[in-house]
């Protein structure tokens, strides 16, 4: 019984997943507050910004870019479709589609960018001299994917 509150204590303090998971939440939340007045959410910008770079010429590419479900993907993309910020778009490839941005998804990208750099100042500033080192360690646990 001691043992098991143990690592229930220690679980509760030390899991990388829990803690990643918490803090993705909590930056979710204050990201998406910070672009509600460009009418995005998070998720939509930042596929918004992915399209723009033109990397992904297919929707799986886009998701493992992104790290994100398939399903998820279809769902924004889907959102951001209807809205008329995004397009399907030749890649050159062949006859495969990659999405490209509308001159409204430009629009919107642009009333969003300064938004997010607000946001990103304030998460910076939050952590302080902490933020080069837990970027170094996002940009690991990513690479190792």
């Amino acid at each position: 019984m001691a043992e098991t509150a143990a690592l229930e204590a220690e679980v509760r303090e030390n899991c990388a997943a829990l803690r990643a998971r918490m803090a993705a939440r909590k930056l979710t939340r204050a990201y998406d507050k910070a672009l509600k007045p460009a009418g995005l959410k998070i998720t939509q910008f930042t596929l918004l910004i992915a399209i723009a770079e033109g990397r992904a010429k297919s929707m799986t590419a886009l998701a493992d870019i992104l790290a994100l479900e398939r399903s998820s993907l279809v769902r924004n993309v889907k959102l951001l479709e209807d809205e008329g910020l995004i397009e399907a778009a030749p890649t050159g490839e062949g006859r495969s589609l990659g999405l490209a941005l509308t001159k409204a998804g430009r629009k919107k990208l642009t009333q969003a960018l300064p938004l997010w750099r607000k946001a990103q100042d304030d998460v910076e500033t939050a952590l302080g001299a902490n933020w080069p080192g837990v970027k170094r360690s996002l940009h690991q646990l990513i690479a190792k994917s």
